[in-house]
């Protein structure tokens, strides 16, 4: 299916660069959000700007989409599909167009993340393991190679602000009865692993300040969706802070390009609402609410020409 034309989306970005520049310095508008929603019949990507009433529907493909990552200069989104008959890691143009598939491989492949020099992408595959393993490849899909080799499932890559590390969710090794997710980290070549959290619960969806000072991530608090929180955490696993402790449950944060707010889908999975906050947990307020769900949210980059 014809993606959106580029022209509905610079007439979106620019409606929103008006309601962003009435705000003060500081508040949460500047870059546009890319998230996931299901209000369609099935999932696509959408992208919205904060302090809009307005969505754009990038993807339009009865195939189903999920995960996504920006490219470091806004300019393209990585994401996983089965539009092709197979789960896939696919890029296109940020207004939709130009949309290739990079892996084309029989295995299930996910969670794209884009390397900060725009070089590589980090995603999970299945195709050298019965579990989810980490690879990387260049940004054309060229040169794939497989940088963990734990054979338990692994998820949701994010690479350091300088493209040394990356974060990722792991079953935890140990002798539980019923495995948890934590938050690990290991040099970009898949060497000196650390897991940094041993909370209980599955913990998952790790995201680092742009500074590098600190990993945001959701932990899970209670029973499936019955709770779920956002922290942050010191990337060598000290100073764990939990932002959001109430009874609404909290996924999949990100954060804006300056590092003073976090976006985060909120709700009990049907529905997931996207919401913003300041990078201390405070002013907290909804950015996108809608029936269904809408979520894992990404914020541009910065380096998205105007």
């Amino acid at each position: 299916m014809k993606p959106i034309g580029s022209t509905k989306l610079q007439l979106l970005f620019a409606s929103l660069a008006v309601v962003a520049g009435c705000g003060s310095a500081g508040e949460a508008g500047e870059q546009a959000i890319a998230f996931l929603s299901d209000r369609t019949g099935d999932y696509e990507i959408f992208v919205t700007v904060p302090g809009a009433d307005s969505v754009v529907n990038l993807t339009r493909d009865p195939g189903m989409d999920y995960g996504l990552s920006w490219s470091p200069d806004g300019q393209r989104i990585a994401f996983g599909s089965n539009r092709d008959g197979n789960r896939d890691i696919h890029v296109m143009d940020a207004d939709g167009a130009n949309v290739q598939n990079l892996t084309a491989h029989p295995a299930a492949d996910a969670s794209p993340a884009w390397s900060p020099d725009g070089a590589r992408i980090a995603f999970v595959s299945n195709r050298d393991a019965q579990s989810r393993e980490i690879y990387v490849m260049d940004a054309d899909g060229s040169n794939v190679v497989r940088v963990t080799n734990n054979e338990r499932y692994e998820e949701v890559p994010a690479w350091s602000p300088d493209g040394r590390r990356i974060a990722f969710g792991a079953v935890a090794p140990g002798g539980d009865a019923e495995p948890t997710l934590q938050i690990f980290v290991m040099n970009a070549d898949g060497t000196d692993e650390v897991q940094l959290t041993r909370l209980t619960g599955h913990n998952s969806a790790p995201r680092w300040s742009p500074d590098g000072r600190r990993i945001a991530f959701y932990g899970q608090v209670g029973e499936g969706f019955a709770g779920a929180d956002i922290f942050t955490i010191a990337p060598d696993g000290t100073d764990l802070v939990n932002l959001t402790q109430d009874e609404e449950p909290d996924w999949q944060p990100d954060w804006s390009a300056d590092g003073q707010w976090i976006v985060f889908a909120r709700g009990p999975g049907d529905p997931l609402d996207l919401w913003v906050m300041r990078a201390d947990g405070s002013e907290r307020r909804s950015v996108v609410v809608a029936p269904g769900r809408d979520e894992q949210p990404y914020w541009q980059p910065r380096g998205r020409a105007r």
